[in-house]
């Protein structure tokens, strides 16, 4: 049987788990992973860059975003910066799909957006949607999703050190594919699987 690693980002909220079910295995995994102890404590909480995280006084969540930004040392940003370029460009130029109780939503809450013919990436075959002018600060007001672009999801991702930027939709390149396949053939007989 396969099992799912317990340190990806979607499982890492229930880490704690293993503690309380098999206190064995747990001590052989803290024994093992470095950081283990102190994720199963403090995944959901602020440490871990989860929820309710505020903004700082005398910021919007752009300019907070681009002070973290230089926070980082240059390879980690860059990285940040091209993710985030790309998607402001896709979602002023090309558009996701949305359902038509977002693209609503959105409308009633004053979005500038247009309509950019159908997704081929959504099963429903949603309207494709762009926003004209500046991607918004924050889409806290709308309810129906969380997959539109705003300033504080770029916020999310460098706080969660989600280096591959899943919170706003990436997933992983094919250099960064290649760059894993490379340090599994290195590793091989280390490496869980």
């Amino acid at each position: 049987m396969r099992v799912a690693s317990p340190f990806n980002e979607y499982a890492k909220d229930s880490l704690n788990l293993y503690r309380v079910i098999d206190p064995e295995m747990w001590t052989k995994l803290v024994g093992r992973v470095r950081g283990a102890n102190f994720t199963s404590v403090y995944a959901r909480t602020k440490a871990m860059g989860y929820r309710n995280i505020s903004l700082p006084e005398g910021h919007t969540w752009e300019s907070y975003t681009k002070f973290l930004l230089d926070t980082l040392p240059v390879r980690i940003r860059n990285n940040y910066v091209k993710k985030f370029r790309t998607s402001i460009k896709f979602w002023h130029e090309t558009g996701g799909g949305l359902p038509e109780e977002t693209i609503q939503e959105l409308l009633d809450h004053g979005y500038k957006i247009q309509r950019n013919g159908i997704s081929n990436y959504t099963v429903n075959k949603n309207s494709r949607v762009i926003f004209v002018g500046k991607i918004p600060d924050h889409t806290d007001d709308i309810k129906s999703t969380r997959d539109i672009p705003s300033w504080k999801r770029m916020c999310y991702c460098i706080l969660k050190n989600d280096h591959i930027c899943r919170f706003m939709g990436f997933g992983m390149s094919r250099k960064e594919q290649e760059q894993i396949d490379l340090i599994r053939k290195k590793y091989g007989g280390f490496v869980n699987e």
